[in-house]
């Protein structure tokens, strides 16, 4: 028998479970009869045009498109060596029982394809498929071989594996020389068939920022007190459009204040209505990643690296590569299991309700909606000597593995009509009936952080006894949407919707993709990372400009168009290649007019006239490199503020920027706007007075 795992560490995982020792002399694991062996990653990739005709070596319109009839694979070169220790293996037990035992997922089955067809192999009835989400353990591994399926069920997660492979390839193998050769070969410019879509979205969100202009609207705000003091605060309804704010100053908003002042006789009715809130769900890999990305600001990457730390080397986390959130109806002695392992060590388990670990929590097990592998649980302490990094993983897949078995919270959200003559305000109160889960959430808050006064009085308001006090109208400004970051990048990915629409479609790529979607804009310098958010850059909106130029490449560059490809490439992987094969086609028939690639600066440099351009960490004359040098630098963070490229350009232009959030040496913030003195080639600072604003009033429209 021959067992193929793709990575070392989980070759050595089975040798110590199956007790079969390592060959120093051949290489692999072997008593004699059962041998182990592994890949390292991918050990083929696809081969490059050039390898299917050398012509292919130069970008030409009349080669594209590019559509090979049978795909060819070339050998890593750094694993050249493994390969032919694999092959070898493969060929030896074509006659044997071969256990498939690569990462269980999309990937991994293509790995393990690969490398069984370049092995010149193509019967795999003897084949069988390890397919486990638990951290590697004996038990595990010995349980798993006890279950192993035949390799033919899995024919149809390969076809969906190879045909986003090949649409992958052919999409960046013709578009990407198309496009380039469109900007005058001056720039090369990738295209991805998820990537491209993703960007657009980001350079989409900046443009609606960038040119978004605030718009003032108005709000009444009724202050009301109870006999014992507490206050709250009802907004008034604007009959107009059903909502609570104003787009002027005039007619009804006026005429409510005025009455209101002169008359505070009001009546009060109320409608209370019983809402429940559940515990967090267990979490998905993109969860995970969402939440590391906003604690400890880690990218996509790093996160699915730690935690495929904690799965194979610590074995204390499950399969992290999931895009599940709950476990299956067979879980429950799992979950029970290690909820007595853990509980002892982790205080937070005191809140869990252990009669809530049963098949019929469909919170925690629900096999209808469990896809591939069980969501992250913990399987084991972490040991001491795992990194501060691999701690605060496990710690979150933790947190949320105890919240998931407590109580749910129950709340009474009680809705107030305050009626003054012919108006009137609305309030709304939520008094907690039973804290549940949200008890524990309030431990875990940093530095045991309580709930401020303003939320205790609201729970404790008394609207039998309340009264008017005042109202008073207070003038608001529209804000805008908020740049990307890597959570919320994570959550469109996974909850994508159409432009100018909330519909939602499929999600972009896989829980284990995305995180490399995004390092790769970034290696690409399509976007670069400021404050956590995202920004196109001037090489992005150029490849868009030229993408938009035709309509059939513009879908590339489409949410809608992709998610539409997604759902085909599930439901039939055929289907959707030939889709790819013939969009292709029709793409490259069209040759529209060469733009040559200019970077065109943010302004021109104070010192001596040439372009500046906009890095990674700072704005620089495109001279700082070049004879003569030129010095000219403005950072993008000053004074603990950020410098963005909006910014940068009023600065060139000799004007001021808008008002800046600082922070002194001291740490105390105080606001600002800067100029650029041309004299001293400094930034200088005009501070902003701020004392004697004006407090708005909460809970505003955006």
């Amino acid at each position: 028998m021959l067992i193929l795992t793709e990575k070392p560490s989980v070759a050595q995982s089975f040798g110590n479970a199956l007790s079969i020792p390592f060959d120093k002399s051949q290489g692999f694991y072997t008593d004699g009869s059962t041998e182990i062996t592994n890949c390292v990653g991918h050990l083929y990739e696809l081969a490059k045009p050039e390898d299917y005709d050398e012509s292919y070596k130069h970008w030409s319109f009349e080669l594209l498109p590019i559509i090979p009839e049978n795909y060819i694979y070339n050998q890593n070169e750094e694993t050249a060596k493994q390969i032919k220790k694999v092959t070898y293996l493969l060929k030896k037990h074509s006659h044997d029982k071969i256990v498939i035992a690569t990462d269980a997922d999309r990937e991994g089955e293509v790995i393990a394809r690969i490398v069984f067809k370049e092995a010149g192999l193509t019967d795999i009835s003897n084949c069988y498929r390890f397919w486990v989400s638990e951290a590697l353990t004996p038990d595990v591994i010995q349980k798993g071989m006890k279950n192993l399926k035949n390799w033919n069920e899995y024919n149809e997660l390969a076809k969906r594996g190879f045909a986003r492979q090949h649409a992958d390839w052919l999409v960046g193998m013709n578009l990407t020389p198309y496009e380039t050769l469109l900007a005058g070969h001056k720039v090369t410019l990738p295209v991805g068939r998820v990537q491209t879509a993703i960007l657009a979205a980001i350079a989409q969100r900046n443009n609606e920022v960038k040119n978004f202009v605030p718009q003032p609207y108005y709000q009444c705000v009724a202050h009301l007190k109870d006999n014992n003091g507490n206050k709250a605060e009802a907004l008034l309804f604007n009959p107009e459009n059903n909502k609570f704010f104003f787009p002027n100053i005039n007619g009804y908003i006026n005429q409510a204040h005025s009455f209101s002042e002169a008359n505070k006789a009001i009546s009060v009715q109320t409608e209370t209505k019983r809402r429940s809130l559940n515990p967090p769900k267990l979490l998905s890999l993109t969860e995970l990643q969402k939440i590391a990305a906003k604690e400890y600001d880690y990218s996509s990457s790093k996160t699915l690296e730690l935690a495929q730390s904690l799965y194979e080397k610590h074995k204390c986390l499950s399969y992290p590569r999931t895009p599940s959130s709950v476990l299956g109806d067979d879980d429950v002695e799992l979950f029970r299991e290690k909820f007595d392992l853990l509980k002892n060590k982790y205080p937070i388990s005191q809140f869990c309700n252990t009669s809530l670990i049963t098949k019929d929590n469909k919170h925690i097990f629900n096999s209808k909606k469990l896809d591939s592998h069980h969501a992250l649980i913990p399987l084991d302490f972490i040991p001491e000597t795992a990194t501060q990094a691999e701690k605060n993983i496990y710690e979150i897949v933790l947190r949320h593995f105890f919240l998931s078995c407590m109580p749910i919270c129950v709340y009474d959200e009680k809705t107030l009509w305050i009626t003054n003559g012919e108006y009137k305000y609305k309030a709304t109160l939520k008094t907690i009936v039973e804290e549940g889960w949200k008890k524990a959430e309030q431990q875990l808050a940093p530095n045991g952080a309580k709930k401020n006064e303003e939320e205790d009085s609201l729970q404790n308001f008394d609207e039998k006894t309340c009264i008017l006090k005042n109202t008073e109208i207070v003038k608001k400004m529209t804000t805008p949407k908020k740049e990307f970051t890597e959570t919320s990048l994570l959550a469109f990915m996974e909850n994508p919707t159409m432009e100018d629409s909330d519909e939602k479609l499929v999600g972009l790529g896989t829980p284990a993709t995305r995180g490399n979607i995004l390092s790769k804009l970034e290696e690409y310098k399509y976007v670069s990372k400021l404050n956590k958010k995202y920004y196109a850059t001037e090489k992005a909106f150029f490849l868009l400009k030229l993408l938009f130029k035709n309509p059939l490449t513009a879908k590339i560059a489409s949410i809608n168009q992709t998610t539409q490809w997604e759902k085909q490439l599930e439901s039939s992987p055929e289907t959707f290649e030939k889709q790819i094969i013939q969009y292709i086609r029709d793409c490259v028939k069209t040759h529209p007019e060469i733009e040559n690639y200019e970077k065109q600066g943010l302004g021109k440099c104070p010192l001596c006239g040439s372009k500046v351009f906009e890095g990674s960490k700072s704005y620089f004359c495109e001279k700082i490199n070049k004879e003569p040098k030129c010095n000219f630098i403005i950072y993008k963070t000053a004074f603990n503020a950020t410098i963005t490229s909006n910014d940068a350009k009023l600065l060139l232009e000799r004007k001021q920027t808008g008002i800046k959030s600082c922070k002194g040496k001291s740490g105390k913030p105080y606001k600002a706007k800067f100029s650029f003195n041309t004299q001293t080639m400094k930034l200088e600072q005009t501070f902003i007075n701020t004392f004697s604003k004006k407090k708005s009033a909460p809970n505003g429209a955006k």
